[in-house]
């Protein structure tokens, strides 16, 4: 019984995980479409954003494995 219940940990933490960081990403182009139509489209910007939005997927990744 104790390994079924390890099997499902490990699959809500990968849920988890995966989740936050998809998340991160489209809030991140989220931000960069509504800036976008005040500045114009520009690929660097949204470069910079993406960027943005996977360090602090990989931050909260982090946050939640250190802290389980």
């Amino acid at each position: 019984m104790g390994k079924n219940n390890d099997i499902y940990y490990y699959l809500s933490l990968l849920s988890q995980l995966g989740i936050t960081m998809i998340f991160s990403i489209l809030v991140c182009v989220f931000i960069y479409k509504v800036i976008s139509k005040f500045i114009g489209e520009n690929i660097f910007l949204f470069i910079f954003f993406i960027v943005i939005g996977v360090a602090g997927g990989f931050y909260n990744v982090y946050r939640l494995v250190m802290r389980k």
